[in-house]
């Protein structure tokens, strides 16, 4: 019984490693960073993104006026103030500088969530973009050929790439 086991595995692999072998693989790669500063959307994606930074911005500005303004206040009158105003000063001063600080941390998050949310539809049209590429250019496997901006790829024919494929195909 084991050895019928056994041997089924063994002809099973052989078969597959076989059937495998027949098929003719030819693998691609794209750029898809780079794609992605070519599409028009991704222009459209950045105003949206500029606008809302430069929104809050003018929010953060007005802050830093504000606290600047005290403080100069607080420079110029410290010698004149009782010691509990002070105190009290200082408070409002150091409560200011550290919302400056925390509203600095929550522009970057409300920055990059929006970021994703603007490039999560580009990046699947990428891959769609990449599948129907692929698929008319009979490519088996597209393969990114940077992570985080660092290259993946030890070598590639320049004729593998499709980054310029998609690019034309998103411009159709």
């Amino acid at each position: 019984m084991k050895q019928k086991t056994l041997l089924s595995i063994i002809l099973f692999n052989l078969l597959a490693f076989t059937t495998f072998a027949q098929t003719n693989l030819k693998v691609g790669y794209a750029d898809v960073e780079y794609i992605l500063s070519e599409m028009p959307e991704t222009v459209k994606a950045q105003a949206e993104l500029d606008d809302v930074m430069q929104k809050l911005t003018k929010t953060r500005d007005s802050i830093v006026e504000d606290y600047n303004a005290k403080l100069e206040d607080y420079k110029k009158n410290a010698n004149t103030f009782v010691e509990n105003v002070k105190k009290e000063k200082e408070t409002d001063l150091m409560r200011i500088q550290n919302g400056i600080q925390d509203f600095d941390t929550d522009i970057q998050k409300a920055v990059n969530y929006k970021k994703g949310l603007l490039l999560k539809p580009i990046y699947a049209r990428i891959g769609e973009l990449i599948a129907v590429v692929a698929k008319a250019q009979n490519f088996t496997h597209i393969i990114n050929s940077q992570i985080d901006g660092t290259s993946v790829l030890l070598y590639a024919e320049k004729t593998t790439d499709i980054s310029d494929l998609v690019i034309a195909e998103a411009k159709k």
